[in-house]
C-alpha cells in the first residue's frame, strides 16, 4: 500500500448559496457546499505488477524490460571422487625376531693327543706309555716300525662357547643344531662319545644330546642334526668329547702332528618361545603396501587434493624396549614435502593419534607412476639395542593399524568416468499473475544457461519443459529439443582464488523457434522439466579435472521487452485518508483529476475501505480516462487530462468509517491491435477531491 498524500482533516469552506429571512419567523435553511482534495497518487507500470518476483530494468532509452532469473539445478558430482577409507593392520611378534645363527668349532691336533698320553721322546724306537701299552709314532724326522698296540680313551676334549650376545636363555619354538665331527687324522677312530649341553649361572647342566660314534674313519666326517623345538638352552654352550679310542695299527704308519680332530656346531633357524636376551638392533617391519581406491563411475584418477581427511595411528607394543615406528606416503605431499610420521612407542606402551591431511595432494599413479587410483605407503619399525637383558616372549610384539579415513577431496584430475544425472523437478516460474486480463508480448526470449565448471564435456538432453497456470498446461515445443546440447569442458585458470574458468552454454527459446511466448503469456505459476545430463558422454577424456566446490549449474534467464498489447489489465493503488465530516451529508461526490501518461484507455473504480482493508462501498466513474497522445512510433509525447466524477448519496456512516481509498485502474491498449512499448517515465497521476453538500435548517424563537 502506498500513501502519497494524507489529509488529516477536511476543512470545509462554506459557501452560502441561499438565505431567506422572513419576519414571520419561518424556519430558515441554507444549502452549504464543501470541496477539498483528500489524496493524491501516482501509479507507474511497476504498480501494475504488484508484489512479484519479476524485476523491471530500464534501458538507455528509458524503455522497460522484464527480467527474471530462476535457478534450475546445481550439481557438484561429489560421487565422482568419493574415496573409501583404507587401513593397514599388522601384528608383528618377536616370534619373528631375527636371532642370528650361532656357529663355533674347535678341535685337537694329533700332537696334542700324543702329548697328553706319552712321555717325552728319548731317542729310542718306542715310547713307553703310562699303562705299559706301546704306540708307534713317526717323529717329524722320519718313520719307525715298532709293534703297535690298541690305545683306549686317548682323547678327552671340552669345547666351550659363549653365545650370550645372541641369547642369555632361550626356550625354542623352533631351531636346529647341526653337529659335525671331522677326522683329519691318518688313522681311524672308534668308540667316540659326544655330549652337547649348556650350563646355567649356578653351573647346573641343561643337556641337549649325546652321540655315540662307533667308528670314524681317517678323513671321515660325522654329522648329526638336533631339533631344538621346545628345548631350552643358555648362552653357555659346551661340547664334550668324553672318549675316543685309537685301534691297533699296522706295523708301519705315518703320523703328522698337525693333523686334527675338529668338532663344529651350527645353531640355525632360531625362533623363540620366550627368552632372556639383549635385544639386537632388530627390524620388525619393512614393507611397502599398495592400495587401490574404489572410485565410482569407472573414474581413473591420477591426482587428488584433500580438503579434509586424517591419518589415524593406533600402535601398541608389548616389547620391553622402545619401538621406533615410521609411516610415510612418498607421493602425498604438502607444499612439495612428502607425508612422513615418525613416532617412538615406549616399552610396553602405545600411541593413538590423528594427523590431518587437509591440503595434501595425493599422486595416485602408484610407485612406478603408471597406475591410477593407487597409492603406496611405506611402513618401517625397528628396535634399537639397549645392551641390557630383557625378558621377551613369542607373543610380544607390535600391533598397529594405520588408517586413512574421513577423506574429502577438494579437487581431482584424471579420467572422471561417465556419470549420468537425471532430473525431474517442478519449480515456481515468473509471476505475471498481477497482469490481469489478456496480454500479448511482441518479443519473448527465454535462455537456459548452463555453466560448466568440470574439466570434461557433457551432453544435456532436455526431455520436457511444461508450464502450468490457472487455466492451462502447455508443453514447450521446439526443434532445439530434438538433439542433445553439448556442454564444452571448463579450463583451469591457475588462480588459487578462482581455479576454474567456466564455460557457459546458452539455449535460447524465442517465438521464432518455439512456443515459449504462449507459455509466458499464459502467466504460469510453475514450470516442470525433465532432463538428463551425461558427463563425459564420449567417455574418452582422460585428462579431465573436477573441483568439488565447482560443479554444473543451470538457470532460466528471461528478458521480455515491455512491448505489448493487452485488454482489461488492472493496476491498483491504495492510499490512507482521514476524513472529518459534518454529521449529516445529504449527498456528494468524489472527483478524481487524472493526468494519464500511458498510451492506454483506462476505467477507474474507487473503493471506500476500513483500516484493515475491508471494502465498504464501491464507486464507479461516469466516464473513462483517455490514452495519452503518442507519436508515430507509439511513444507518449503528451499526457491527457481527465476529470472523473463519482457521485454518492447518504454515505455519512460509510465515510465516517473510511480510512483508506482503493483505486482500481483497468487498462486497454489503443489501438487494440498495436503493440505498445512502455517507458519508465510513464505514469498516471491522480488527485482525489471530496465534494459534500449539507442542508442546514433551524427554528428561530423570538
Amino acid at each position: 500500500m502506498k500513501t502519497l498524500l494524507q489529509v488529516s482533516s477536511l476543512i470545509l469552506v462554506f459557501f452560502i448559496t441561499a438565505c431567506d429571512v422572513r419576519e414571520d419567523f419561518e424556519l430558515p435553511s441554507w444549502d452549504v457546499e464543501a470541496s477539498a482534495p483528500i489524496a493524491t497518487s501516482s501509479v507507474t507500470f511497476e504498480d501494475l505488477l504488484g508484489d512479484t518476483t519479476l524485476s523491471i530494468d530500464t534501458l538507455g532509452d528509458k524503455s522497460l524490460v522484464f527480467v527474471y532469473q530462476k535457478d534450475l539445478v546445481q550439481y557438484n558430482f561429489d560421487e565422482i571422487v568419493e574415496l573409501n577409507s583404507i587401513a593397514i593392520s599388522r601384528l608383528e611378534t618377536l616370534g619373528d625376531l631375527d636371532i642370528n645363527d650361532v656357529s663355533f668349532s674347535d678341535g685337537t691336533t694329533f700332537g696334542e693327543v700324543v702329548s697328553s698320553i706319552s712321555i717325552p721322546l728319548t731317542g729310542g724306537s718306542t715310547i713307553t706309555i703310562d699303562d705299559g701299552s706301546l704306540i708307534p709314532i713317526v717323529t717329524p724326522s722320519g718313520s719307525i716300525n715298532p709293534f703297535v698296540a690298541e690305545r683306549t680313551d686317548v682323547i678327552q676334549k671340552t669345547i666351550e662357547y659363549d653365545a650370550s650376545d645372541n641369547f642369555h636363555l632361550i626356550n625354542f619354538a623352533q631351531g636346529t643344531l647341526d653337529f659335525t665331527l671331522r677326522n683329519n687324522f691318518d688313522i681311524n677312530l672308534t668308540n667316540i662319545i659326544i655330549e652337547i649341553f649348556s650350563t646355567e649361572d649356578d653351573a647346573s647342566i641343561i643337556p641337549l644330546n649325546t652321540f655315540n660314534i662307533s667308528t670314524l674313519n681317517a678323513g671321515g666326517i660325522y654329522t648329526e642334526s638336533i631339533d631344538l623345538a621346545s628345548m631350552t638352552m643358555t648362552g653357555n654352550i659346551r661340547v664334550s668329547i668324553s672318549n675316543v679310542d685309537i685301534p691297533a695299527q699296522a706295523p708301519t704308519f705315518v703320523v703328522n702332528y698337525e693333523d686334527d680332530l675338529v668338532a663344529s656346531v651350527l645353531i640355525k633357524d632360531i625362533k623363540l618361545q620366550d627368552a632372556t636376551v639383549i635385544l639386537p638392533n632388530q627390524e620388525l617391519v619393512n614393507e611397502d603396501t599398495t592400495f587401490v581406491f574404489d572410485v565410482g563411475n569407472g573414474a581413473e584418477l591420477k591426482r587428488v587434493k584433500m580438503s579434509d581427511g586424517e591419518i589415524k595411528m593406533d600402535i601398541s607394543s608389548s616389547i620391553n624396549s622402545v619401538l621406533k615406528y615410521e609411516f610415510s606416503i612418498p607421493k602425498a605431499t604438502l607444499n612439495g614435502v612428502p607425508f612422513t610420521a615418525y613416532r617412538e612407542v615406549p616399552a610396553g606402551g602405545s600411541i593413538n593419534e590423528s594427523i590431518s591431511l587437509a591440503d595434501y595432494e595425493f599422486d595416485l599413479t602408484g610407485q612406478a607412476g603408471n597406475q591410477t587410483n593407487t597409492i603406496y605407503v611405506e611402513s618401517y619399525a625397528r628396535i634399537d639395542s639397549t645392551g641390557e637383558l630383557v625378558s621377551i616372549s613369542v607373543e610380544d610384539g607390535v600391533e598397529s593399524t594405520i588408517s586413512i579415513q574421513n577423506i574429502a577431496p577438494s579437487a581431482a584430475w584424471g579420467f572422471l568416468g561417465q556419470d549420468t544425472v537425471s532430473e525431474s523437478r517442478e519449480t515456481s516460474f515468473l509471476d505475471l499473475s498481477a497482469l490481469k486480463g489478456d496480454i500479448d508480448f511482441e518479443f519473448v526470449e527465454v535462455k537456459m544457461v548452463t555453466e560448466n565448471n568440470l574439466g570434461v564435456s557433457a551432453d544435456l538432453y532436455v526431455q520436457k519443459i511444461e508450464s502450468t497456470s490457472e487455466s492451462s498446461t502447455i508443453v514447450l515445443e521446439s526443434c532445439l529439443l530434438d538433439n542433445p546440447f553439448t556442454i564444452e569442458p571448463a579450463v583451469e585458470s591457475n588462480n588459487s582464488e578462482n581455479p576454474v574458468s567456466s564455460v557457459v552454454t546458452e539455449i535460447i527459446f524465442d517465438e521464432s523457434n518455439s512456443n515459449i511466448d504462449k507459455i509466458v503469456e499464459s502467466k504460469p505459476s510453475s514450470i516442470a522439466f525433465d532432463f538428463e545430463m551425461v558427463v563425459n558422454g564420449d567417455n574418452n577424456q582422460d585428462d579431465g579435472f573436477i573441483y568439488l566446490d565447482y560443479g554444473v549449474s543451470s538457470e532460466l534467464q528471461i528478458e521480455i521487452p515491455v512491448s505489448m498489447k493487452g485488454s482489461n489489465m488492472v493496476m491498483k493503488d491504495t492510499v490512507d485518508v482521514s476524513i472529518s465530516i459534518p454529521s449529516i451529508i445529504e449527498n456528494g461526490s468524489f472527483t478524481i483529476l487524472v493526468d494519464n501518461g500511458f498510451p492506454f484507455d483506462a476505467d477507474i473504480k474507487m473503493e471506500m475501505m476500513t483500516q484493515s482493508g475491508i471494502a465498504l462501498e464501491t464507486l464507479e466513474s461516469e466516464n473513462i480516462v483517455m490514452a495519452s497522445e503518442v507519436d508515430l512510433d507509439g511513444k507518449t509525447v503528451a499526457s491527457t487530462s481527465s476529470v472523473l466524477r463519482f457521485p454518492f448519496e447518504d454515505l455519512s456512516n460509510v465515510l465516517a468509517n473510511t480510512s483508506k481509498i482503493g483505486i482500481e485502474i483497468t487498462l486497454n491498449t489503443q489501438p487494440s491491435n498495436q503493440y505498445i512499448k512502455l517507458y519508465s517515465d510513464y505514469s498516471i497521476d491522480m488527485t482525489v477531491i471530496a465534494n459534500f453538500e449539507k442542508l442546514i435548517s433551524q427554528t428561530i424563537i423570538e
